[in-house]
């Protein structure tokens, strides 16, 4: 029987869940894990949106597709909105293993990454008033299974330390 496994990224605006994505599935990729990568960002990319959801929708239609790979490790970076939420995550993507990793960094670290990455003033004060909500979350113990910090090591090493958390794989 084939069994997928998913780890969600989750994180406030800047925690590195796009970087740290594409970081683990080149190391996945070198030790010859078969993964994907789902990014809900892309899932989204429609003007104008059907609905609120509709990223979760393309994440169940499109969910069947990875889960027939004998195996497979998905990875998926997401910011968690809240514990309902993360029940509607595990609806669109039935009868895998479930692991959610928070990422974080200081709330100035975050900020500053947001403020570098965007090319307007408009997104950068939108993701800098993200990561103050992000912040303000009381929730977020809940949500999460492990915790990783991405402020005080390289991406390779923050990669690593998921990989070793989660067993997937001798990294």
């Amino acid at each position: 029987m084939n069994s997928a496994s998913v780890l969600i990224l989750h994180g406030s605006p800047g925690s590195g869940k796009s970087t740290l994505a594409r970081t683990i599935s080149e190391l996945l990729r070198a030790g010859g894990v078969a993964h994907g990568v789902i990014d809900v960002d892309e899932l989204n990319l429609v003007f104008p949106s059907p609905r609120r959801d509709f990223w979760l929708a393309n994440l169940a239609a499109i969910w069947p597709n990875y889960a027939q790979v004998p195996d497979i490790h998905v990875i998926i970076p997401t910011v968690v909105a809240d514990a309902e939420r993360l029940d509607q995550l595990r609806a669109a993507v039935p009868a895998a293993s479930f692991v959610v990793c928070e990422l974080t960094a200081p709330v100035d670290v975050l900020k500053a990454r947001v403020t570098e990455r965007e090319p307007t003033d408009e997104w950068r004060e939108s993701l800098r008033s993200w990561v103050d909500h992000h912040a303000g979350r009381t929730d977020l113990e809940e949500i999460r299974d492990i915790f990783v910090s991405t402020h005080d090591q390289n991406e390779d090493e923050s990669a690593r330390e998921v990989l070793r958390a989660l067993g997937w794989g001798s990294f």
